[in-house]
C-alpha cells in the first residue's frame, strides 16, 4: 500500500507540474522568433502532443517547416550545380467586360478591354537577397469605345517599362519607370517606387511598416504611408492590411490640379487550397480632403473612392487561369453637380477572365 501510494503520488506530481498545450505553444514561437528554429520544433511536437485546441494549427506549422526542411534538403542535395542566376517569364491575357454608370444619367456606358502584359526579368541570389531586373510590356484596347464617352478617348494604350526589386527576410523594395503610349496622346513616362519594412514576426505573422510613391509627369501623381500586417501560409489563409495615410492630386481639366489628403486602408483575405485553387477578396480605400485649394469652388470638397474586387484562379502548373470581378467607386462630397469637372458619383463594373503563366 505505501509503494501505491508514493507511486500515486509522483504521477498527481508530474501531472501538476507539466506544461499545457498554451505554454508550449508560447514558448515555441518565442524560440521561433529569437531565430532557435530546432528548439521551437522540438517544443511545437512536444505541444501537439499535449491535448489542447490549438492542435491542428501548431500541427500545420510543423507540416509547413517539414515541407521548407524537404525543399532545402533538395536543394543542398544538388547545390554544386545550382547557379545564383536564374530567368523567368510571366504574363497575363485578358478580357473585361465595362460597365459604367455616372449621377446626372439614366443610361449605363458598357463595353470592353482586352488586355495583355509580358515581363521578363533576371535574378541573382546572394545569400538572404534577391535581386531582379525586369522588363515590362503591356497593352489595353477597348472595344466599343464609342459606347463609352466618359472613360477614354483612346482605341488603345500601350506601355514599355523597367523595374528593380530587392527582397530580403525583412525588407521589400521595388522600384521602376515606364514610357506610356496611346493612340490620340504623346508618349509620356511615369515612375514608381514601394518599399516595406518588417519590424516583427510572430508565427506566421508579420509587422511592419511601408511606404510608395508614384509620379506621371503629365497626370496624377500620389504617396502613401502605412502600418501593415500579414498572415502568411503556403495553404489555407493568407491575409494582409495596410492602414495609413494618402496624398493624391488629380488633373480637373486644363486648368487645375486638385491635391487630397486623408486616411487609406487596404485590406485582402485570400484562401488557397491545395488543389491549387485559390480565392481573394480585397478593398482599397480612401477618403480625401482637399488641400492647397486652386479656387473657392474647392473650398471643403472631399472624394471618398475606392475599388472592391474578388477573384478565383487555378494555377496547377506553370499556366493558369482566373476569373474575377471589380468594382470602382467615387464619390465628391459638399460639391454642387459638376463643379469640380466631374460627376458627383461614378460606379465601374468589370468582369474579368483571362490566363496567366510563370515559366
Amino acid at each position: 500500500m505505501k509503494r501505491l501510494l508514493i507511486i500515486v503520488s509522483l504521477l498527481w506530481a508530474a501531472n501538476a507540474l507539466a506544461e499545457s498545450q498554451e505554454e508550449l505553444y508560447y514558448r515555441a514561437l518565442k524560440a521561433e522568433e529569437a531565430g532557435d528554429i530546432p528548439h521551437a520544433l522540438d517544443l511545437f511536437d512536444s505541444a501537439v502532443a499535449v491535448s489542447g485546441p490549438y492542435t491542428a494549427e501548431i500541427q500545420e506549422i510543423i507540416d509547413d517547416y517539414q515541407s521548407v526542411l524537404k525543399e532545402y534538403d533538395e536543394y543542398s542535395a544538388d547545390d554544386s550545380s545550382q547557379s545564383p542566376w536564374s530567368f523567368h517569364t510571366y504574363g497575363t491575357i485578358n478580357y473585361s467586360g465595362l460597365h459604367y454608370k455616372k449621377k446626372g444619367t439614366s443610361d449605363a456606358e458598357t463595353g470592353g478591354e482586352a488586355a495583355a502584359s509580358i515581363n521578363a526579368s533576371v535574378e541573382y541570389e546572394s545569400q538572404n537577397w534577391s535581386h531582379a531586373l525586369e522588363l515590362n510590356v503591356s497593352g489595353d484596347w477597348f472595344i466599343d469605345k464609342d459606347d463609352m464617352p466618359s472613360l477614354d478617348t483612346n482605341s488603345w494604350e500601350t506601355s514599355v517599362g523597367i523595374g528593380y526589386s530587392l527582397i530580403g527576410n525583412a525588407l521589400i523594395l521595388d522600384i521602376g519607370a515606364s514610357i506610356n503610349f496611346s493612340e490620340n496622346e504623346e508618349w509620356n513616362p511615369d515612375f514608381y517606387i514601394w518599399a516595406e519594412r518588417y519590424l516583427a514576426q510572430n508565427g506566421k505573422q508579420k509587422f511592419g511598416l511601408a511606404t510608395s510613391a508614384y509620379k506621371n509627369f503629365d497626370g496624377p501623381t500620389s504617396a502613401s504611408f502605412y502600418g501593415t500586417w500579414h498572415r502568411f501560409a503556403k495553404y489555407g489563409w493568407n491575409s494582409t492590411i495596410y492602414a495609413g495615410a494618402r496624398y493624391e492630386s488629380d488633373s480637373l481639366s486644363s486648368l487645375y490640379i486638385l491635391k487630397w489628403l486623408g486616411p487609406s486602408l487596404r485590406p485582402s483575405v485570400s484562401y488557397k487550397f491545395k488543389t491549387d485553387i485559390s480565392v481573394e477578396t480585397k478593398l482599397n480605400l480612401f477618403y480625401g480632403f482637399v488641400i492647397d485649394e486652386p479656387a473657392t469652388t474647392y473650398d471643403g470638397v472631399q472624394k471618398f473612392s475606392g475599388s472592391w474586387a474578388f477573384n478565383i484562379s487555378w494555377k496547377p502548373g506553370m499556366f493558369g487561369t482566373f476569373i474575377g470581378f471589380e468594382q470602382l467607386y467615387r464619390h465628391y462630397l459638399n460639391t454642387s453637380e459638376y463643379s469640380i469637372g466631374y460627376p458627383k458619383w461614378s460606379l465601374l463594373s468589370k468582369l474579368k477572365a483571362g490566363i496567366r503563366w510563370n515559366i
